[in-house]
């Protein structure tokens, strides 16, 4: 093999790598950016995963009926840096969420805070956070 056709052949190799790694992760536009929703739940699971950490919240929505949301947050990465651990939300924890809703209307969303039960209040490192217009929680 030439140096030429072994040049090609590492530059289409690094370009099909990058175009990968860009198509597995999305933007932020499967979010509502024009409200917030406050959730009332118990935690199922914390799961502190690459590419994106997931909070699994248990709602009840009637005396009988609980609502399951997935709650997307940052990289792991991002959330070390701004001081999270994975301990710091465990299964059965009570906690209030504030998330920007999923556009498609499914229970879930992006989480933008998370009050704990020692009162203390995580902000997750969501870039662009104030793009997020908050609204009032409904009684």
């Amino acid at each position: 093999m030439t140096l030429r056709s072994l040049t090609r052949v590492c530059l289409v190799s690094l370009g099909s790598l990058t175009a990968l790694s860009a198509a597995a992760h999305h933007s932020f536009a499967i979010f509502d950016h024009t409200q917030t929703m406050t959730l009332q739940g118990r935690v199922k699971s914390f799961q502190w995963t690459n590419p994106h950490g997931y909070l699994e919240l248990e709602v009840t929505a009637g005396p009988k009926d609980v609502e399951h949301y997935t709650l997307e947050l940052t990289s792991i990465n991002m959330l070390r840096r701004a001081g999270w651990k994975s301990s710091d939300v465990q299964a059965g924890d009570s906690v209030t969420a504030v998330i920007a809703p999923l556009l498609n209307g499914d229970p879930g969303g992006l989480l933008l805070e998370l009050k704990v039960p020692d009162g203390r209040t995580l902000v997750p490192p969501v870039p662009a956070i104030g793009t997020f217009k908050r609204t009032q929680p409904q009684p």
